[in-house]
């Protein structure tokens, strides 16, 4: 078995775990729609010099819904981190997701095995009637996962067509008979496929699909965090694969020796990878790909000549210099990843915490996914926040920009405005249960309470005011509570420039108080 994620280095390939991965529905922009009726507009509408014509109004299509989050779960000697596992998930964070349980790999033979509770290497999170049923009580989905350690393993298993079928009686027996969803697939050796490896990958895929699908069961694949292999998005789709999954992480083993470590997940490197993986996969299948992001730490020798990897957030809190001051925090967040950062005693560290987790959703978000998975469970590793699942950006129907908070800004009275699409996490909104519209831990505000057309809008604490208060409404406007006008791009214009600010304005149905959510 494995428990670790695999790490890509210039010159090898280590061995790596698995990453959780869930499918969700198709994220395209919608209409905005509320769940209570919305508040008609005080006053009649006030005309407007500059304002563009009036847009026809199109039925409205239903809200997108919220991210759902998927976890692997593997197993591990009594008193290992993994042990904690089951304790984090019965928060309820995957009541709605998946939890992915590493019940089967295959040994150096190409032969499964199977990982039992009751022996001691599988002790906690193991196979076992209890932590299957566990598992299910926990979670919406299931996925068996099943993994090797290296090449040579892949290669018996794959090479032989009877141990393949051999495979897929296994895999498939037990699966239905636990009752899970459907099979995780993760085999980590397309960095050094030579001859046949790849052709012979792709035919188990193949195989495997079809013996899932015979009995009503799904193939979710895990692919490398590279679009350069033989490993091809698009192409595991087309063998079969209900689901395959980019584990978008760990650039941190690119780093040259002699320099500072690189992060776990750079957001310039993952917006090029996840363009890269969509780019493989025809446009009306995108919604089966998967972005997998890292909640986990590392530590490294001071110039990244050794890395220790797949450490949790107990163990930096164990390490030399860890601190928890939010001063600290904010002065090691490095604006590149979002991660926590520091050197101590010839030392180097990194951990992902919640901000920078939401932060990494978010872009992935912007960039079209709606399925996110987390690696890992145990150690007290970060989850989301209950704003970063349920938020999306808010795009002009005039424009095409987002509504942003700028440079993500948390300052009160903070303008907002509406600026190109980037993903940024000051351009994800959460419309809370008490109405209010937040981002970066703050509310949106009609400045100074005020109902006036051409109120300014902001950024503030949030305090519960009516002038924090918004409504969704159906046919694509915000208004607020408090005045009943609508949020506006100031100005009228059709193409509003870069940072045009906000203001409430009666409402007109023009497009530039129209906006979808994305």
């Amino acid at each position: 078995m494995t428990n670790h994620r695999s790490r890509r280095v210039p010159t090898l390939v280590a061995l790596g775990g698995l990453l959780a991965a869930l499918c969700l529905a198709p994220a395209a922009p919608v209409a905005l729609a509320s769940a209570v009726s919305a508040v008609s507009a005080v006053g009649a509408p006030v005309a407007r010099a500059d304002a563009a014509a009036p847009t026809s109004m199109s039925t409205p299509t239903p809200t997108p819904t919220p991210i759902a989050a998927q976890e692997w779960l593997y197993p591990g000697r009594a008193g290992s981190v993994t042990c904690s596992a089951p304790a984090e998930y019965h928060d309820g964070r995957l009541k709605n997701g998946v939890l992915k349980a590493e019940y089967i790999d295959f040994d150096s033979d190409g032969d499964p095995v199977q990982l039992n509770a009751s022996e001691p290497a599988y002790a906690c999170n193991g196979y076992s009637a209890a932590n299957v049923a566990d598992v299910k009580a926990w979670s919406a989905q299931q996925y068996l996962t099943t993994s090797l350690a290296d090449l040579p393993s892949e290669e018996a298993l794959t090479g032989n067509p009877a141990k393949v079928a051999t495979a897929v009686s296994t895999l498939v027996n037990l699966t239905s008979s636990i009752g899970f969803t459907g099979v995780d697939v993760d085999f980590e050796n397309y960095w050094s496929w030579v001859g046949n490896d790849q052709a012979n990958y792709y035919g188990f895929l193949a195989k495997l699909a079809a013996g899932l699908h015979a009995a009503g069961l799904k193939l979710q694949v895990e692919g490398p965090p590279d679009v350069t292999t033989g490993f091809n998005y698009g192409q595991v789709l087309a063998a079969g694969a209900d689901q395959v999954v980019m584990m978008v992480y760990d650039d941190e083993y690119q780093s040259p020796v002699g320099s500072t470590c690189l992060a776990f997940t750079p957001f310039s490197w993952e917006r090029s990878l996840i363009t890269g993986a969509l780019a493989q996969i025809p446009a009306a299948q995108q919604y089966r790909f998967v972005a997998g992001l890292p909640a986990e730490a590392y530590t490294a020798t001071a110039k990244c000549q050794t890395i220790t990897g797949n450490l949790t957030f107990k163990d930096m809190q164990a390490a030399p210099g860890y601190s928890s001051n939010p001063s600290t925090v904010a002065a090691r967040r490095d604006p590149g990843s979002g991660e926590i950062r520091w050197s101590s005693g010839g030392s180097f560290y990194d951990y992902v915490d919640q901000t920078a987790l939401d932060e990494k959703l978010a872009l992935a978000r912007s960039l079209g996914v709606t399925s996110i998975s987390v690696w890992t469970l145990g150690g007290g590793n970060p989850w989301f926040s209950a704003s970063a699942l349920n938020a999306t950006a808010l795009v002009s129907t005039a424009s095409g920009r987002c509504l942003d908070d700028p440079a993500d800004a948390t300052a009160n009275l903070t303008p907002i405005d509406v600026s190109d699409c980037t993903g940024t996490a000051g351009q994800s909104f959460y419309h809370a249960s008490d109405n209010s519209l937040q981002t970066m831990g703050k509310c949106l505000d009609a400045k100074g309470q005020g109902t006036q057309p051409g109120t300014e809008v902001d950024l503030y604490t949030c305090n519960g005011g009516a002038n924090q208060q918004w409504q969704l409404n159906a046919d694509g406007s915000i208004t607020g509570v408090q005045s009943g006008d609508c949020l506006d791009v100031t100005g009228g214009a059709v193409d509003a420039p870069d940072g045009t600010p906000m203001e409430l304005w009666p409402c007109t149905g023009e497009s530039n108080e129209l906006w979808t959510r994305r």
